[in-house]
């Protein structure tokens, strides 16, 4: 049940980062290099939040493969929240005000 939940997690911060980053690409590069970008920045969250719930002292076999803690899906509820924020609020289009 823990692992199902830490790959609820896992998979929506990477699907809310690609959006963000793909929308934001989307309007100053071509819809395919936009697609790119976005895939690479999803990926890299995919890694980052995959490794937060990682055990500190993992053995392969002895120990459960995810550790599902309150400040690992705080950290990447915070990584959401900023790019979101960054994406949507601080980064804007100059040209379009």
């Amino acid at each position: 049940m823990e692992a199902a939940i830490v790959q609820v997690i896992v998979i929506t911060a990477t699907v809310i980062t690609w959006k963000l980053v793909k929308d934001f690409y989307s309007r100053r590069f071509h819809k395919i290099i936009s697609h790119l970008i976005a895939i690479a920045t999803a990926s890299f969250m995919l890694i980052s939040t995959m490794t937060l719930f990682v055990p500190k002292n993992y053995q392969r076999g002895a120990t459960a493969e995810f550790e599902l803690s309150s400040t690992s899906v705080m950290i990447v509820v915070g990584m959401v929240a900023l790019l979101y924020i960054l994406f949507k609020y601080v980064l804007v289009d100059r040209s379009s005000k």
